[in-house]
């Protein structure tokens, strides 16, 4: 097994996304390990370990200005003025005074607030790489040996992982440390990188290609275990990266960048960056934008150049790592994260809060973003999290009201498949189960609870920036509504921005990433940095037409719904694919990345019951999930119907958001009653919207459906927002001083 098998998953992927052709696929992924079998971190001697919570959190204090040596800079770096000071400290919880006068644009830090324990991670000789874990119940595989992470032709053995998990195992994890931990870490050097230390040869021919595959997007990230970084272009430190030994004994393969700009060679803040489902972990420091979500997620530059140590790595299961895929299960992923958290104490570029506690935020999309409610709910020492389009529970997303979102499965499992990731075959067994029969079992359904944050949100004490897309149709608006409910009733500190994207495509108006960048870094720059910055509202919108609102609470104010109520019967004939919801072809117009994840938006159905709402004299901002109810009757084979609303200005759906609706075909007459998906929308005086019941729509494919259903008594109810409570772009910076 060689570099063309590593290739051939590079081309796996690329399918996966749509945007190529797969030359070959396998298992197999390209490395090049030092022979030297030592185990090592980049340093165990703390310059900032003295540097205590209590020390740090005064807002009139200056921390020391600290230089890192060694692999911590590049070698044509300037060792910075030592007595220029460019941190801020974290705030106290009684520095009232640093802080902006008016909080009521989010909630307070609780009082209550569990103290963080320090956890001390320290280096071990390679033989712990041998060892397993502590018994936990689970039938795991022996590790490999110590020579598996030696050179070997550009592959490399994975460490094995179990296959099945014991619940108990999943509901077993503490949020507070109870122990000091040792950690393990190897570094890892890529294939090229020696020879571009090579005389001539090196900075001539083998550095441009290096540099200039680095800057093409999953390119460089997928080809890193062979290229590395290139020398001299990596904006002025050096990243290194290592395999961070996680509790069980799988091998977790991790970047870390040291910060640039004001804080290059000084201890910094640090910013775990997690990659989305099927991808590798980012390693361009150059990259202003996610070479995956562009403007939907940070880039890594952006947080690199304002001060922030970054960390990336391969999750679980994919690509470089080791062990078996467990969706972001707490047993398992969150364990990793510790690891990662221990192994980053130990580095002389992080800034610590107490020894073994490092300053930690959290940024990162889907996959990145599930894991940051995980780790903040196990694991105390992270101080912030901003998760991007992340889930409250797997069943209410992917088997919503006993709908099976079987387009979805039949995508994220070509993504697995076609990238090599090695996975729970429960996983796979789910998704073969809703594919063939519209259902999950019991046991399935348990199994996703178990990956689900919804069930450690109470745990959850850092402040959280929720960041959820308005035309997402995996993870919808009300994954982000049910996580924020939560963490404010737990009064955690949080702020909630709707934008358009996620999973799904913008295709009614555009996004320049401007609010993400803006609401991620402030969030950052106030809870991790500990600057006196304003957040803004605690609650931003972006309508329909990319124009952008706020209010200072969420959920926002409600005003008077926009209501309309029928009587007329009408008859919609139950037939699958065929003139119902979706596909939405104009979604092709959103690029390679726009078009893959935007194909399954719904579209105006042509079999459809209509009912529309009246037109307004005055503007009206529907914000928040419309409340539909109606009385049917039919007979034939269907599980459900669909609910959607329709622009009918733009013809488009709004949200690109469908709702499922359990009908039962007895030729008895029911009542059904649901709230649809969440929708922010502005209508204009005149405009009108149509509610759509359908009988298909593309998300959820069901294999027999027919018959007929006979609709009426259709009440529909539109949410509104005060206009007292909403602020466009142009009012937004009262706000964000208020």
């Amino acid at each position: 097994m060689g570099a063309g098998t590593y290739v051939g998953r590079v081309g796996g992927l690329a399918v996966a996304l749509g945007i190529g052709t797969a030359v070959f696929t396998g298992h197999g992924v390209a490395s090049a390990e030092p022979s030297d079998t030592s185990a090592s971190t980049s340093g165990t001697s703390q310059s900032s370990s003295s540097e205590s919570k209590a020390d740090t959190k005064k807002a009139d204090a200056k921390k020391p200005d600290t230089t890192v040596s060694g692999a911590a800079k590049e070698d044509d770096t300037e060792k910075e003025d030592d007595t220029k000071d460019t941190k801020a400290t974290k705030d106290d919880d009684d520095k009232a005074d640093e802080e902006p006068k008016d909080e009521s644009d989010e909630p307070d830090e609780p009082a209550n607030k569990p103290k963080k324990q320090a956890t001390v991670a320290v280096s071990q000789p390679d033989e712990a790489v041998d060892k397993p874990a502590a018994d936990d119940g689970e039938d795991e595989p022996a590790p490999v040996e110590t020579a598996a992470w030696t050179l070997a032709a550009a592959s490399r053995r994975e460490i094995g992982a179990s296959q099945d998990e014991s619940p108990a195992a999943a509901n077993s994890v503490s949020a507070t440390p109870v122990a000091a931990t040792t950690v393990v870490a190897k570094p890892s050097t890529p294939l090229l990188t020696p020879l571009q230390h090579v005389p001539i040869f090196g900075p001539l021919f083998v550095t441009p290609v290096v540099a200039a595959l680095k800057q093409v997007p999953f390119v460089g990230d997928i080809l890193h275990p062979i290229i590395g970084y290139p020398v001299g272009f990596t904006g002025g430190t050096t990243p290194r990266d290592v395999h961070v030994i996680s509790a069980d004994g799988t091998a977790i393969y991790v970047h870390f960048f040291p910060a640039q700009g004001a804080n290059t060679g000084k201890v910094a803040p640090t910013i775990l960056n997690g990659p989305g489902l099927g991808l590798p972990g980012e390693t361009n420091p150059l990259a202003q934008d996610n070479p995956f979500m562009p403007n939907q997620v940070i880039g890594m530059a952006p947080l690199l150049q304002g001060g922030y140590n970054v960390v990336t790595w391969d999750p679980r299961g994919e690509w470089q790592s080791g062990g078996v895929l467990q969706i972001d299960n707490p047993a398992y992923e969150g364990q990793d994260m510790k690891a990662i958290l221990d192994w980053i104490a130990q580095q002389p570029e992080v800034q610590l809060d107490a020894p073994g506690d490092p300053r930690i935020g959290m940024v990162g999309a889907s996959y990145g973003g599930g894991i940051q409610l995980v780790t903040a709910a196990i694991d105390h020492r992270v101080d912030a999290i901003a998760p991007t389009i992340a889930w409250n529970n797997l069943n209410t997303s992917l088997y919503n009201a006993g709908a099976v979102k079987t387009s979805w499965g039949a995508i994220l499992t070509a993504a697995l498949l076609l990238t090599g990731a090695r996975v729970n075959p429960q996983i796979y067994g789910a998704v073969a189960t809703g594919l063939f029969t519209g259902q999950i079992t019991p046991a399935q359904q348990d199994f996703l609870d178990q990956r689900s944050p919804d069930r450690l949100l109470d745990q959850i004490t850092a402040p959280t920036l929720l960041l959820q897309g308005t035309v997402d149709t995996l993870f919808s608006l009300q994954e982000a509504h049910d996580n924020a409910i939560a963490l404010i009733g737990n009064g955690v500190p949080t702020k909630v921005v709707w934008f358009c994207g996620g999973h799904g495509a913008c295709i009614s108006s555009g996004n320049d990433g401007t609010l993400i960048e803006e609401a991620t870094m402030n969030w950052l720059d106030r809870y991790v940095m500990g600057l006196a910055v304003s957040t803004g509202p605690q609650f931003e919108w972006v309508d329909q037409k990319g124009r952008r609102f706020g209010s200072s609470q969420y959920p926002v104010t409600p005003g008077p719904a926009l209501a309309v109520q029928t009587t007329i019967s009408e008859t919609l004939g139950l037939y699958q694919f065929f003139n119902g919801s979706g596909p939405n072809l104009r979604a092709l117009q959103a690029g390679p990345i726009g078009a893959l994840l935007g194909i399954l938006s719904s579209s105006r159905a042509a079999n459809a019951v209509n009912v529309t709402l009246p037109a307004q004299q005055t503007t009206q901002y529907l914000v928040g999930a419309p409340q539909l109810e109606f009385t049917y009757s039919g007979t034939g084979e269907a599980r459900h119907v669909y609910a959607q609303l329709v622009d009918d200005e733009t013809g488009l759906v709004l949200g690109n958001q469908v709702t499922p609706i359990p009908v039962t075909l007895d030729g008895e007459e029911h009542v059904a009653t649901v709230s649809l998906e969440q929708i922010a929308h502005t209508l204009e005086p005149g405009q009108t919207v149509t509610l759509q019941i359908v009988a298909s729509a593309i998300q959820y494919q069901a294999f027999i459906t027919y018959g007929r259903l006979t609709v009426s008594n259709v009440k529909l109810s539109v949410p509104t927002t005060n206009a007292t409570a909403v602020a466009p772009a142009s009012e937004l910076d009262a706000l964000l001083t208020a």
